[in-house]
């Protein structure tokens, strides 16, 4: 198997080594997400950013994983526990995160969109007067839809465009041979 393939798979069952999450990850918000001991136990400050990231409508991504204890061997990977912490922020779109936050894994849970890209959020999306079903243009009397046929007055021009194929009289230059004949002195010549 490839190297990106393994590097792919144990990204992905390391979600479950690291508290159920992935950087990357849509972020959502449980319900009750406000009345748990450590949404109460955030600062202020960090209380309005989150109001601040769910009112604009925009996906909140988690953009860092870290333990909240150091590990006894910082550099070995088999030591990481599932006592984390999440950095969240908002996606801007275009790769742009902005409103950075810590929180705890416990306020909410990732969205799957699997195998698709989460859907564009609607604050994103302009309004806009497209007609999906068209209606038949009414006719007008445009100077531009009027043409002179050479006798010197202008008249309607012919706006429609043909539906079937006009037979054209015509008669081939050379008679075509059978086909028959031909491969009859075909196969007579490999005899």
């Amino acid at each position: 198997m490839g190297k990106k393939y393994l590097t792919l798979v144990e990204t992905y069952l390391s979600r479950y080594e690291r508290g159920g999450f992935l950087v990357g990850d849509v972020f959502k918000f449980n319900d009750n997400f406000k009345s748990s001991e450590t949404y109460k136990k955030l600062g202020s400050n960090s209380r309005d950013l989150i109001d601040q990231m769910i009112e604009t409508g925009l996906h909140v991504r988690v953009v860092g994983i870290k333990d909240t204890t150091s590990p006894r061997y910082p550099g070995n990977p088999q030591t990481s526990s599932a006592d984390v912490s999440l950095t969240l922020a908002l996606d801007s779109g275009g790769g742009r995160y902005t409103h950075f936050v810590n929180v705890s894994p416990e306020l909410g849970e990732p969205v799957s969109f699997y195998p698709n890209l989460p859907p564009i959020p609607d604050a994103v999306v302009r309004k806009n007067n497209t007609n999906i079903k068209p209606k038949e243009v009414e006719p007008q009397d445009n100077l531009s839809n009027q043409s002179d046929k050479g006798d010197g007055k202008l008249s309607k021009t012919n706006l429609t465009l043909p539906d079937k194929n006009t037979a054209l009289p015509s008669q081939p230059a050379t008679p075509s041979p059978a086909v028959d004949s031909y491969t009859h002195d075909y196969l007579a010549g490999l005899k």
